[in-house]
């Protein structure tokens, strides 16, 4: 078996490789970003495992083109598959998938016209939460306190007089105590409004194949979950758990990330989607000071102890690919 990798320059090539030849099956690696990249795609590839870009929003575009080509029309197996990898950093997708398949998720406004941003104003009860349709860790959110910012801020990524002046809402990151802004990442011609909810923690639930995991990601000194890197080891509830399985499995989806707000009331609203996993450890639950991870067998989740996350999450991923592959899934 030959599996191509896809992997976005600067990301995960390394260990999307070793997880390759760990499994047994040999690889060529294309740089899907090149002129050229069509003719590195071998006939006896038989599928490809992808990594796309989550820093620029171009990159990102013609990245799934791409994919989309080597999917739709060589009619190759791609991992995830391509509607994981059209909702990964693109929260305008995302919030289609939640909405379309009566997930639960924060009431979402996308909106791609400046009169229809200003005319809706009085349905929005401030604070608001404004996003970027690409942007991870929370580098992108930001609270909106009241109509004054709320005008202000659309101003800025429609143009206050005309779409031709407008110069966009900038990013900025600190580096060495300076701050610097990010032209290139720049938010132009629409905006995404999320309700503000109050909430205890967010939990990251993961599903890989057959496995089912998940933690609570708390909050840093900034109030978001996103980027704090904040883990709490409590055992996910079933609830938290059917709702990880059934909404993949509604979506038809078998390797996502699903980023749930639980709020002070004890509800639960799908915040993000990742196809994705940003995995440092080589476990991403504990149950009882235990790693492991869930099965579900005989209409329950049965919980099964042992390192099973290994290569940030390539290893299963490699290995569910192959499987499928092999079940001419």
């Amino acid at each position: 078996m030959k599996i191509g990798i896809l992997c976005y320059q600067g990301h995960e090539l390394e260990k999307m490789k070793d997880s390759v030849k760990k499994s047994g099956a040999d690889y060529k690696v294309i740089d899907l970003m090149s002129n050229d990249w069509l003719d590195s795609c071998e006939e006896n590839i038989d599928g490809y495992i992808v990594r796309p870009p989550c820093n620029y929003q171009e990159h990102k575009t013609i990245f799934d083109e791409r994919v989309y080509f080597i999917n739709e029309v060589l009619k190759k197996p791609i991992y995830p598959s391509l509607n994981e990898i059209y909702t990964y950093e693109n929260k305008r997708n995302m919030c289609l998938f939640l909405k379309h398949f009566d997930i639960p998720h924060p009431k979402t406004r996308i909106y791609s016209s400046k009169n229809e941003a200003l005319s809706n104003l009085d349905d929005i009860k401030f604070p608001v939460v404004s996003k970027s349709n690409i942007g991870a860790g929370g580098s992108a959110v930001s609270i909106i306190k009241d109509a004054k910012q709320y005008k202000k801020y659309i101003d800025r990524v429609f143009g206050r007089f005309s779409p031709e002046l407008a110069l966009g809402l900038v990013p900025w990151i600190s580096t060495k105590g300076i701050k610097v802004p990010r032209f290139g990442r720049a938010q132009k011609h629409y905006a995404i409004i999320q309700d503000f909810l109050n909430i205890k923690w967010e939990w990251r639930m993961i599903r890989i194949g057959d496995s089912y995991f998940g933690h609570q990601k708390l909050l840093g000194e900034n109030g978001y979950a996103s980027g704090s890197e904040l883990v709490g080891w409590n055992r996910p509830t079933d609830e938290l758990l059917h709702l990880l399985k059934d909404s993949t499995d509604k979506m038809q989806m078998r390797c996502m990330v699903l980023d749930v707000f639980e709020t002070t009331e004890g509800e639960y609203f799908v915040n993000e989607m990742q196809s994705i996993i940003g995995a440092y450890r080589p476990y991403q639950m504990k149950v009882d000071g235990k790693p492991g991870r869930f099965k579900f067998e005989d209409n329950q989740f049965v919980f099964e102890e042992g390192i099973h996350c290994d290569n940030s999450c390539w290893d299963p991923r490699v290995n569910d690919f192959i499987k499928m592959l092999h079940e001419g899934v």
